[in-house]
């Protein structure tokens, strides 16, 4: 990860903290820009970018805030186990973009 985008990171962090509140979305415990963690709904890999593309899974919609790598897991859905919701969501990425 360059500079920027550890800038960017943390930027989207703090938006979204703002937003949802500074708890984790699984368990709801305390958690701040530096001790949160941007979990994926739908994961990050090389087959899901060349999928769908950055823009989509990098969309704060996809994103959860967690406090950490249990939490972070709790939250993931593969398209192929789920395939409805993450079409779903999908789309509603899409139609915001």
């Amino acid at each position: 990860m360059t500079r920027r985008e550890s800038i960017a990171c943390y930027e989207q962090k703090i938006a979204m903290l703002n937003s949802r509140g500074y708890f984790c979305e699984v368990c709801g415990k305390p958690i701040t820009p530096t001790t949160c963690q941007l979990a994926h709904i739908i994961p990050q890999t090389k087959n899901n970018l060349r999928a769908y593309g950055k823009r989509v899974l990098h969309h704060p919609l996809n994103l959860k805030l967690t406090c950490c790598l249990k939490c972070n897991s709790a939250v993931l859905k593969q398209p192929a186990t789920h395939p409805i919701e993450c079409r779903d969501l999908i789309e509603l990425i899409r139609s915001k973009l």
